[in-house]
């Protein structure tokens, strides 16, 4: 289910930067309300650059979340790719075509009008 801007904006409010002072506590909240509300391992597409120079998309598995509350600075967020047996570091803004459950589509929603991509 799509929530709508309202929806998002409560929860923004309510749950990821309620009682935060400072930018540090906004992003510690933001770290943790995802790594509580994504739920690995996801589908999605990721460009690539082919020895050529072509670029293809190309379906990976989102394996794992690569920032925590202890690294997250207000900016990126970093989830772990997997590309041919290749575990890759990539910005979430670098991905499209997701397919994961409720939760996570729900989350990468509000993360999008929080940061949008």
């Amino acid at each position: 289910m799509k929530l709508t801007k309202e929806e998002i904006q409560k929860i923004i409010d309510y749950e990821i930067v309620v009682d935060c002072y400072t930018d540090e506590e906004a992003n510690m909240g933001w770290a943790i309300y995802m790594e509580n509300n994504i739920n690995y391992p996801f589908e999605a597409e990721y460009e690539v650059k082919k020895k050529s120079g072509e670029r293809q998309w190309k379906k990976v598995q989102v394996v794992n979340n690569e920032t925590d509350e202890s690294s997250f600075d207000g900016g990126d967020y970093y989830v772990e790719i997997e590309y041919e047996e290749i575990v890759i570091p990539v910005r979430l803004d670098e991905l499209r075509n997701i397919v994961a459950d409720e939760e996570t589509m729900q989350a990468l929603q509000v993360w999008k009008a929080r940061n949008p991509w």
